[in-house]
């Protein structure tokens, strides 16, 4: 039997890439949630045809903007909607929740797990890419390791000092990398999924997602555009988004009515099936009825 350990290379090759990490870690997946196969494909089309109108947007048009500028945009965008998804996710789930029958608050609340780890791994990320930057910073600026103590200690000392602070920083600076592009991919997915509220029910997310996108609508509309195309094309564009998302919404809706039976009344334990009801127990019990004694034909004396 081969006992041998799998190699560094063969570790690093299974481990997991930082898109496929964020995407499990911010984009629902509860098992016994209902998917519907079709309504997925056409989420994941309208995300990609979002995309390609983006990026054919700032090819065929001149850039209002630079490149550095755009791309900031873009980041403050999803930090931006981040934080509307949050908040309209947090109020959602606290209306929903408290409008559910008993019976049914417990099992939302502990499937409030995956919201959860959506919002933790991307406040785990910025926590570890902002102290990570500040410890560099200081590194740098030779505010931490006092360099003028180790060249006292002779030239070897400080070579060797110096190579394992080159080492260290461009370690460091590789795992900062990779960290950021994780925290990005997950607050990307986290965005979509509006947080995992669907771990939560799966109707949540159709009702969140419209407000959102009409959100980052009336953002981008009040906001410098980023290309200098016509008002026409332009304002298309950005209709383009919330009433593709919108409508999306509304027939995930009906569809999940119609072909899986998930109304809000029944989400919310209110689907007009009376609670169960039990009979009081009787303080005596009942006394035992007895059938009553046969009756049998009378005979006459017998006379000698």
């Amino acid at each position: 039997m081969n006992t041998q350990r799998p190699s560094l290379s063969a570790r690093l090759r299974s481990a997991p890439s930082p898109l496929a990490a964020a995407a499990a870690m911010a984009a629902a997946s509860r098992p016994d949630r209902v998917g519907d196969p079709i309504v997925q494909r056409l989420q994941s089309g309208r995300t990609w045809a979002g995309f390609l109108a983006s990026a054919g947007m700032l090819f065929a048009y001149p850039l209002a903007e630079s490149g550095e500028d755009i791309l900031l945009g873009k980041v403050v965008d999803v930090v931006v909607g981040c934080g509307i998804a949050f908040l309209a996710g947090l109020i959602t789930l606290s209306v929903f929740i408290g409008m559910a029958r008993p019976s049914l608050r417990g099992v939302y609340a502990r499937r409030l797990t995956g919201p959860g780890t959506a919002l933790g791994v991307i406040l785990l990320g910025v926590g570890v890419c902002a102290g990570g930057t500040l410890l560099g910073m200081k590194l740098l600026r030779a505010e931490i390791i006092p360099w003028e103590d180790i060249r006292e200690a002779g030239n070897l000392a400080w070579l060797g000092s110096f190579l394992l602070f080159v080492i260290v920083m461009v370690i460091g600076a590789l795992v900062l990398a990779v960290v950021a592009l994780f925290t990005l991919a997950a607050a990307v997915f986290a965005l979509n999924s509006c947080f995992r509220v669907g771990d939560v029910h799966e109707l949540l997310p159709a009702l969140i997602s419209p407000f959102l996108v009409w959100s980052l609508f009336a953002l981008s509309f009040f906001d410098a555009p980023e290309v200098a195309a016509p008002p026409l094309v332009l304002y298309t564009f950005l209709l383009g988004g919330p009433l593709s998302v919108t409508a999306l919404s509304i027939w995930e809706t009906r569809r999940l009515r119609q072909r899986y039976g998930v109304t809000m009344r029944s989400a919310l334990g209110r689907g007009g099936t009376p609670e169960s009801t039990h009979a009081p127990t009787p303080t005596y019990a009942p006394q035992p009825t007895y059938a009553p004694d046969p009756q049998y034909p009378s005979y006459a004396p017998d006379h000698p």
